[in-house]
């Protein structure tokens, strides 16, 4: 909506983001530079219901920002439902995220809610959207504007509240060249871009992290 194009302006107007005076952000820790320039981000952000899009290899806790992007916002006592892209099969996804009605489909038995309406009210966590396939995408690109979906099988949409917070591990801007993604799905989801960098560019994050942990 426009609060998220509003913060999207303010962010990008400031020539870098002042790094914040913390060493952790919910579950996120690490007093590094980056990490404090992510944690400032998110303490902007999180408040919002703006969309936010995090990038980062695996494993450097792109679920984690989630988590504390969701813990950190007015939805905290709703649902956060998480829905991994990458390891639904390709037929399976559209049902996952907007459910479907018994017997939309061979092996359909039951009606189905979707993880668009089991997250109304809360966030929904959309990792590795860059295996979403290309022909779905015009789906999740309808619900995110809309903020409305349909379930396989029926005709009317639902309308549904829900903060979305989308990861991959993949570079968006190289496969929309590509055309593996939707130019228009990737300005969308990256209304917010959050990157998290991995332990190696952050050594001096290791010993505050093994103490954490331990």
């Amino acid at each position: 909506g426009p609060a998220g194009v509003e913060l999207k302006i303010e962010l990008e107007n400031q020539p870098t983001v002042q790094p914040s005076e913390d060493t952790s952000f919910g579950p996120l820790v690490g007093s590094s530079y980056a990490m404090r320039t992510v944690y400032t981000i998110l303490e902007r952000t999180a408040p919002s219901s703006a969309t936010i899009l995090v990038t980062g290899e695996t494993g450097t806790g792109k679920e984690l920002v989630a988590q504390a992007i969701h813990n950190a916002s007015p939805r905290r006592d709703k649902p956060l439902i998480i829905v991994d892209c990458g390891s639904i099969p390709g037929n399976l996804i559209e049902s996952e995220l907007f459910g479907h009605k018994r017997g939309a489909f061979t092996g359909a038995q039951t009606d189905r809610t979707g993880a668009f309406e089991a997250a109304n009210g809360g966030t929904l966590f959309l990792d590795e959207i860059g295996e979403l396939p290309i022909d779905l995408q015009p789906k999740l690109l309808r619900a995110v504007e809309s903020r409305s979906i349909q379930r396989l099988g029926e005709n009317s949409r639902k309308n549904v509240d829900v903060r979305l917070v989308a990861a991959t591990h993949r570079n968006l801007e190289d496969e929309v060249q590509q055309n593996r993604f939707r130019q228009d799905l990737f300005y969308r989801l990256a209304v917010v871009s959050v990157s998290l960098p991995p332990l190696r560019e952050r050594g001096e994050d290791i010993i505050t992290i093994a103490k954490h942990i331990l």
